[in-house]
């Protein structure tokens, strides 16, 4: 990390010296070096805060680990969606509206959808 910064700054510090031999005169290539510099500062910044958020300083808010996960989460249009959720070690099919939320299924960790559907299938045709 120390000698990318290194060697943006000595990239970078040729820059001001360069726009301020050229006079008054503007022109196209000192202010393509400014632009260049003010890039280089700000995805320079970027990279900081984005590795100070990776070291747990605290920027980001982290995900907490708790007994309820929301394990993934489907739109069906409108406001209804199917919400696979894991509780307890327990995954449950939610169906979610404006007006209620139900639990539609109660499914096994270890099993496949397809495993699932037939069992479910086979114990609708008995």
């Amino acid at each position: 990390m120390k000698t990318r910064l290194l060697s943006i700054l000595l990239l970078l510090t040729p820059v001001p010296a360069l726009a301020a031999g050229l006079g008054n005169e503007p022109s196209l290539l000192s202010s393509a070096l400014k632009m260049v510099a003010a890039l280089g500062v700000i995805i320079g910044l970027l990279l900081l805060f984005y590795a100070a958020s990776r070291k747990g300083f605290g920027f980001l808010p982290k995900q907490r680990d708790g007994a309820i996960k929301i394990l993934e989460t489907k739109a069906l249009g409108g406001k209804k969606f199917l919400c696979l959720v894991s509780v307890r070690g327990e995954d449950l099919l939610l169906g979610l509206s404006n007006e209620r939320i139900e639990c539609l299924s109660k499914l096994s960790s270890g099993t496949d959808f397809p495993e699932t559907l037939q069992k479910q299938l086979e114990e609708d045709a008995s």
